[in-house]
Protein backbone atom coordinates (compact mmCIF):
# COMPACT_ATOMS: atom_id res chain seq x y z
CA UNK A 1 0.00 0.00 0.00
CA UNK A 2 1.96 2.96 -1.31
CA UNK A 3 1.16 6.59 -0.82
CA UNK A 4 -1.94 7.31 -2.92
CA UNK A 5 -2.23 11.01 -2.09
CA UNK A 6 -2.08 13.28 -5.12
CA UNK A 7 1.03 15.30 -5.79
CA UNK A 8 0.87 18.73 -4.16
CA UNK A 9 0.00 21.61 -6.45
CA UNK A 10 3.07 23.61 -7.42
CA UNK A 11 2.31 26.93 -9.15
CA UNK A 12 4.28 27.89 -12.23
CA UNK A 13 6.21 31.17 -12.44
CA UNK A 14 3.25 33.20 -13.73
CA UNK A 15 0.96 31.88 -10.97
CA UNK A 16 3.60 32.58 -8.31
CA UNK A 17 3.93 36.16 -9.54
CA UNK A 18 0.14 36.63 -9.51
CA UNK A 19 -0.08 35.16 -5.98
CA UNK A 20 2.80 37.37 -4.81
CA UNK A 21 1.09 40.49 -6.18
CA UNK A 22 -2.23 39.52 -4.59
CA UNK A 23 -0.56 38.87 -1.23
CA UNK A 24 1.35 42.17 -1.37
CA UNK A 25 -1.78 44.08 -2.31
CA UNK A 26 -3.81 42.56 0.52
CA UNK A 27 -1.10 43.16 3.11
CA UNK A 28 -0.63 46.74 1.91
CA UNK A 29 -4.37 47.41 2.18
CA UNK A 30 -4.51 45.74 5.58
CA UNK A 31 -1.71 48.04 6.78
CA UNK A 32 -3.50 51.13 5.41
CA UNK A 33 -6.72 50.03 7.12
CA UNK A 34 -4.87 49.96 10.46
CA UNK A 35 -5.20 46.20 10.91
CA UNK A 36 -1.50 45.38 11.39
CA UNK A 37 -1.31 44.47 15.07
CA UNK A 38 2.50 44.51 15.10
CA UNK A 39 2.74 48.17 14.10
CA UNK A 40 2.29 51.16 16.42
CA UNK A 41 0.24 53.49 14.22
CA UNK A 42 0.34 56.27 16.84
CA UNK A 43 4.03 56.87 16.00
CA UNK A 44 2.93 57.89 12.52
CA UNK A 45 -0.49 59.40 13.23
CA UNK A 46 0.78 61.72 15.96
CA UNK A 47 4.03 62.80 14.27
CA UNK A 48 3.63 66.22 12.59
CA UNK A 49 6.97 65.76 10.80
CA UNK A 50 5.34 63.11 8.63
CA UNK A 51 2.39 65.26 7.56
CA UNK A 52 2.09 66.17 3.90
CA UNK A 53 2.41 69.95 4.13
CA UNK A 54 0.67 70.50 0.80
CA UNK A 55 -2.44 68.72 2.07
CA UNK A 56 -2.26 70.47 5.45
CA UNK A 57 -2.09 73.84 3.66
CA UNK A 58 -4.94 72.94 1.34
CA UNK A 59 -7.10 71.82 4.29
CA UNK A 60 -6.42 75.10 6.13
CA UNK A 61 -7.28 77.08 3.01
CA UNK A 62 -10.52 75.17 2.53
CA UNK A 63 -11.49 75.73 6.18
CA UNK A 64 -10.81 79.47 5.75
CA UNK A 65 -13.03 79.76 2.71
CA UNK A 66 -15.73 77.55 4.21
CA UNK A 67 -15.96 79.92 7.21
CA UNK A 68 -16.08 83.06 5.07
CA UNK A 69 -19.49 84.63 4.57
CA UNK A 70 -20.60 84.69 0.95
CA UNK A 71 -20.82 88.13 -0.65
CA UNK A 72 -21.58 89.53 -4.04
CA UNK A 73 -18.63 90.08 -6.34
CA UNK A 74 -17.93 93.69 -7.30
CA UNK A 75 -19.38 94.83 -10.61
CA UNK A 76 -16.88 95.27 -13.43
CA UNK A 77 -17.42 98.16 -15.82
Amino acid sequence: EGDTSPDPWVPDAAEREMLREEFTSRMYQRFLDGEDGDFDYSQVDENPDLDNLDIVSQDAEERYFDEEEPSDAPQLD
